[in-house]
């Protein structure tokens, strides 16, 4: 099993469309073939939103960032964040 832990913040004014990105990814990505658990969150103050993955292997997080879906979140992300998303990814 893979765990990808994520955070980043929502660039000025983004806060709205970035938690609307990260609803329609999750409802299209909680499919995927070997996807266990793929949430968002916000931190308490609201100013992180922060992400949690949980995938079978590595060939199943593979596939999922080949899809549109994935493809087209990222693409939306330009301009919702503020700075570069801090990813880590732990093999359970």
């Amino acid at each position: 099993m893979l765990l990808i832990t994520g955070s980043a913040r929502p660039a000025s004014d983004a806060r709205e469309r970035l938690v609307a990105a990260a609803r329609e990814i999750t409802a299209a990505t909680q499919g995927d073939p070997g996807c266990t658990l793929y949430q968002f969150g916000l931190s308490l103050d609201g100013n992180v939103i922060v992400s949690v993955e949980l995938w079978r292997d590595q060939a199943a997080l593979d596939a999922h960032m080949s899809h549109e879906h994935t493809q087209r979140f990222l693409s939306a992300l330009d301009g919702l964040i503020d700075g570069e998303p801090v990813m880590q990814q732990t093999e359970l």
